[in-house]
């Protein structure tokens, strides 16, 4: 009976240690990987452009996002294609040189908005990937810009037909905007000319007719320019402010006459002064009266006052105020000063 239960004893040890070792000699099962999914053959070498229609593929998370980067993948290689047509600035003449316009060139390219597409692929690659491929037909796009292009320059050309009885002034403010927005066009002449290929053949669209154009409006701001005069004058307690304004407005590029002309602006002042003995701190208060005038119409003006103290000399009183108000004309502007709206 002992010896029975020894055995028992034996044969469930070396079965124990059995399983142990069988345990320990085998390898675990390895982990199923997932084979990626290969990417569409129109994502790997995506469709060029061509005469017809521009192409544009990207890869994002959702197909929103990846429709929006495709769009601006398109407008890349739009703006890689244009660079060709750089070359085309040295047609331009005046303040736009090359390397100005290349850069606006590049912006312009940058804003550009594409409604008109179409998604022609799409297909969600992982589950946190989504790819799609659009196409724009481009004589829609190119006419769509020459549409835009043409709204601005009727836009322009309605401004400055309103200026004709405008005074001196404005003209000039409303003429060197005018130049400016007429300036901003030409990046967009220059793109649609190196589009020149997908005008539509019923669209008229003259390159050079809107270069001279844009020459035209530079040259008119420059006769506005120069025949802008100040003509300023003021009383005798008045003279050391009449030449602040003077000096201002000569350092800025403007042109002070002397004598007046018929279509000068014309600043006029009168200053006034009031000391206060009554204190034992005695002020001396100045009122500087403003007034500006073009072509026999108000157009600004201005009070200010002035306080000094008093040091038994006026003419100290008059030299500190001047300076004070030099000080101010350059921390304020001369607009501000005057009450005048000048584009400088």
């Amino acid at each position: 009976m002992q010896n029975n239960t020894m055995r028992l004893k034996s044969l469930l040890t070396v079965a124990l240690l059995g399983l142990v070792f069988s345990g320990c000699g085998s390898s675990p099962t390895p982990p199923v990987v997932q084979k990626p999914k290969e990417l569409p053959a129109w994502v790997m070498a995506p469709v060029k452009d061509d005469a017809s229609y521009m192409y544009g593929v990207a890869i994002e998370s959702d197909r929103d996002a990846s429709i929006k980067a495709a769009l601006s993948d398109m407008v890349a290689k739009l703006g890689t294609t244009l660079e060709s047509s750089y070359e085309s600035n040295q047609e331009v003449q005046g303040s736009y040189n090359k390397s100005t316009i290349k850069n606006q060139i590049k912006s312009e390219i940058s804003k550009i908005k594409i409604n008109n597409y179409e998604v022609v692929k799409s297909e969600r690659i992982s589950y946190r990937e989504f790819a799609v491929m659009i196409k724009s037909d481009k004589q829609k796009f190119v006419q769509g810009l020459i549409e835009l292009l043409d709204t601005k320059k009727k836009s322009i050309e309605l401004k400055m037909d309103a200026l004709k009885n405008k005074d001196a002034l404005t003209k000039y403010n409303e003429k060197k905007e005018l130049s400016s927005q007429a300036g901003t066009l030409l990046p967009n002449v220059l793109i649609i000319g190196g589009l020149r290929s997908s005008i539509p053949p019923e669209t008229r669209f003259e390159k050079e007719e809107y270069l001279s154009f844009i020459s035209e409006m530079e040259k008119e701001f420059g006769k506005e320019q120069k025949s802008l005069t100040f003509y300023i004058s003021g009383d005798s307690n008045s003279l050391d402010f009449v030449n602040n304004i003077k000096n201002y407005l000569a350092n800025q590029g403007f042109t002070v006459v002397n004598t007046k002309k018929e279509n000068s602006v014309l600043v006029q002042l009168g200053t006034t002064d009031n000391i206060n003995t009554s204190s034992s701190i005695k002020i001396a208060v100045l009122k500087l009266n403003i007034e500006v005038f073009s072509n026999s119409q108000r157009i600004g003006g201005k009070a200010i006052i002035l306080k000094e103290r008093f040091n038994g000399s006026e003419s100290s009183v008059y030299k500190n105020a001047s300076i004070h108000l030099e000080q101010d004309i350059k921390s304020k502007g001369i607009n501000e000063i005057i009450g005048i709206n000048l584009n400088i």
